[in-house]
């Protein structure tokens, strides 16, 4: 497989890990010395951000989460890469509570170590929309 689509995988399954809460998966995708820029918040490490992403699965958490998230540009660069990614994300209370929707877009930097893709930095400006 060569490294175009194994970084595609890897952003396939880092959605996956987010919308499904497998926190191993998203662990998975993120080098050790990951660092993540989220707005309101600043910087994060790699266990923080895997937690916040993935924190739990969809029938444990009191809110249902839809994320639709498009590759919109990748880069590669010898053993470096770049995703652009575009992202709406809504947050459903269980409890009937008035839904949350936010969209931005984002843009990982990846590292081929070891023989496979990981983030090993992401910013991300994904933002609260007026309904």
């Amino acid at each position: 497989m060569g490294d175009e689509q194994q970084i595609r995988d890897l952003f396939n399954n880092w959605i996956k890990s987010t919308t499904e809460g497998d926190l191993e998966l998203a662990r998975q995708c993120i080098a050790d010395d990951a660092v993540f820029f989220v707005p309101g918040i600043g910087e994060m490490d790699k266990e923080t951000f895997a937690q916040g992403a993935a924190g739990g699965s969809p029938e444990e958490s009191p809110i249902d989460f839809a994320l639709d998230s498009k590759l919109r540009e990748l880069k590669m660069f010898g053993d470096q890469a770049y995703l652009w990614i575009e992202s709406t994300l809504t947050c459903s209370p269980k409890n009937g509570d008035p839904a949350t929707r936010m969209a931005g877009h984002s843009l990982s930097i990846l590292e081929k170590r070891d023989g496979r893709w990981q983030i090993i930095r992401d910013a991300n400006t994904m933002t609260v929309v007026a309904e």
